[in-house]
């Protein structure tokens, strides 16, 4: 079976683990995708079909957009293959400008929340239940996210599937290394993502200004909206830059005793997101820390598996170091309980195609 896909962004971790996913379980693909100057695509057979960086103000990347998914189609042709829209920036202009085309849409963030002016949000929100509606399948990967937008369970579509953000299986391939016994004096903190929010770069000033014990890491590149000036400094900070995912995971992991997932809570979506560090948590045994009043905090302390705090508030911090100190063993035998494989992804992209 066919199945063309358009890329939000060719660099995006999650978009090109869906891609393997399709391919590892026997389905052809083409794939359309924009480039936003990040980091080199992982692949060559991707047709690029437009180019902007994240700095660019929005309403100037939607011609960018229309033009590329125009494109898209145009490569593609005229044929019966079923298309798969990442994101609603896509998946809006590709349900205009193909409107007879049969589609798969992936909801990773709830992308219009980040607009500011209420009128035009609530809008986009109607917008994005529609393309949901219309779909042929529907993947939301929180289950947050469904809250956001049903009253209740009764108002969910059946068209809509929720894989979370689980490990791929291929991560069964690269041994983990075992990490050194747990310090309570030296405690190695760690981000491993893409760095774009302020609300981590308070949490590591936090905790390396008043534990200069205690260090911060931060894997991934950094967004080009952080200026040099606005990262943290110091010591007991390190910047290790870009990995390869989830090649480079175990060895990352063995190297840190908590992951930090403080996103900013300012942000709709954050509050109801449910990201992937929270299932390398479970698989590497990796406490992890998350922002308070989040779906993600409540799931956290449900499955007792790491802790909550407002990374703005230093108090707030010092508490959460000194709890980590007292109670991180409990936390680890805690995720232990859970089974590794409840962390990996083993879902069949062919049940897509059935109803049931």
């Amino acid at each position: 079976m066919n199945i063309n896909i358009i890329m939000n962004s060719i660099s995006d971790a999650h978009s090109n683990k869906r891609i393997k996913d399709f391919e590892n379980q026997g389905f052809d693909v083409n794939i359309f995708g924009f480039n936003r100057g990040i980091v080199s695509p992982e692949r060559n057979d991707i047709s690029i079909v437009g180019n902007f960086t994240n700095t660019a103000h929005y309403y100037k990347r939607i011609v960018t957009y229309i033009n590329g998914i125009r494109k898209a189609f145009k490569l593609a042709g005229d044929n019966d293959d079923i298309w798969y829209y990442q994101g609603l920036d896509t998946a809006l202009f590709a349900v205009i400008f193909g409107k007879k085309r049969k589609y798969i849409y992936e909801e990773c963030d709830l992308v219009h929340t980040y607009v500011k002016n209420v009128f035009i949000r609530n809008i986009l929100e109607k917008i994005d239940k529609y393309i949901i509606k219309k779909s042929y399948k529907t993947i939301v990967t929180s289950e947050g996210f469904l809250k956001y937008h049903y009253k209740d369970i009764k108002s969910i579509p059946g068209n809509i599937v929720l894989l979370p953000n689980k490990l791929s299986k291929v991560i069964r391939n690269y041994p983990f290394k075992k990490r050194n016994d747990f310090n309570p004096n030296h405690i190695r903190f760690a981000f491993v993502g893409g760095v774009r929010y302020n609300s981590l770069l308070s949490l590591a000033k936090h905790i390396c200004h008043n534990f200069p014990n205690h260090e911060f890491h931060f894997y991934g590149y950094v967004s080009q909206t952080i200026t040099e000036s606005e990262q943290p400094k110091g010591n007991n900070i390190y910047y290790h830059g870009p990995f390869n995912s989830p090649q480079d995971l175990p060895k990352i992991y063995s190297e840190i005793d908590v992951v930090v997932a403080t996103y900013d809570i300012s942000s709709i979506n954050v509050k109801f997101a449910e990201p992937n560090k929270l299932y390398e948590s479970i698989y590497f045994n990796c406490p992890i820390v998350v922002s308070r009043q989040t779906f993600l905090e409540d799931k956290v302390k449900r499955l007792k598996i790491g802790y909550s705090v407002d990374a703005y508030n230093e108090d707030d911090v010092k508490k959460l170091v000194r709890d980590i100190e007292s109670s991180y063993i409990s936390i680890k035998e805690s995720i232990s309980k859970i089974p590794q494989d409840t962390a990996i992804d083993n879902y069949n992209m062919k049940d897509l195609f059935y109803d049931k």
